[in-house]
């Protein structure tokens, strides 16, 4: 797997660059991607059309796009020209500049909107910032000491920036939201946040004090799927990109998913895939020549 491709697991503390191209997409085009860190990309030229958390996007010239742990993006078509800065950070990283606590007001708005269009002169600050960020990555010694003190100073700031990018969408933040819209925003939330342990769609209908027909009918309404097919997706996205990713055993695979029996997840995964998650790791990979 090439470096860049790091932006979507990350190991190291953070990657920064200005190259993700066709090329990169293209890997990813044929299954989903769980992401693992926090996620920020800025389109500079180009488009991609791309599905984040089952909502579908177009990203063009100077959207900027926001992903935070959990989200599930898979990319679809990429025109030839395509080309993004991008900076991804670690989990354990982003604790450094306490990343939830300054989101936190802002999260949900995030996560409902990971795309926004930026104004020329904001999108080449944001240039500006990427490049800073990629200059620093690549202090060499005696400099190496304070190099993570510095990417962590100007990671506070480029989160700071975005923060008050989302601040300022007031149609955001105060827009008025139909019922049906405020349930569904709602339950893709709570499915991100228990999917590994609750699959019934009954749990989310009482977490949303909801009736059970209620609550299916006014999900079916607001996106064309039934609350049981969005779980399932979700959870088979998860599945397949652990299935591609780790080395993790199909039963530890399921037991990370909230299956205590083994051969109950090998039937649920065939049910939505057409295939055993032993078939499904043995077929070639994208990444593969």
């Amino acid at each position: 797997m090439e470096k860049e491709t790091l932006i979507f697991d990350i190991t190291n503390d953070f990657v920064v660059g200005d190259r993700i191209t066709k090329e990169t997409f293209d890997k990813f085009s044929k299954l989903p991607c769980k992401i693992k860190a926090g996620l920020f990309l800025l389109c500079v030229e180009g488009s991609v059309q791309v599905s984040i958390n089952l909502s579908k996007y177009t990203i063009r010239k100077y959207d900027f796009v926001t992903l935070v742990p959990s989200n599930f993006v898979q990319f679809h078509e990429i025109s030839d020209n395509a080309r993004f800065y991008y900076a991804g950070f670690s989990s354990e990283f982003m604790t450094n500049i306490n990343f939830i606590k300054s989101t936190m007001s802002f999260l949900p708005i995030i996560t409902e909107h990971p795309v926004m269009h930026l104004e020329e002169v904001v999108a080449r600050l944001y240039i500006d910032g990427y490049r800073l960020l990629i200059q620093a990555q690549s202090l060499k010694p005696p400099y190496s000491t304070v190099n993570k003190n510095m990417i962590i100073a100007y990671l506070t700031i480029f989160m700071q920036g975005t923060a008050e990018l989302y601040k300022n969408h007031s149609h955001w933040t105060n827009g008025i939201r139909t019922r049906t819209n405020e349930i569904y925003r709602k339950f893709i939330q709570l499915v991100v946040e228990h999917y590994t342990k609750e699959h019934s769609v009954s749990f989310y209908a009482a977490r949303l004090n909801l009736s059970l027909p209620h609550f299916c009918t006014t999900i079916k309404k607001a996106i064309g799927l039934t609350p049981l097919e969005i779980i399932s997706s979700i959870i088979t996205m998860d599945a397949k990109a652990q299935l591609r990713s780790t080395d993790l055993t199909v039963k530890e695979i399921a037991f990370s998913l909230g299956f205590n029996n083994l051969s109950f997840f090998n039937k649920y995964f065939r049910q939505h895939t057409g295939m055993t998650p032993k078939e499904y790791r043995q077929m070639k990979s994208p990444f593969q020549t």
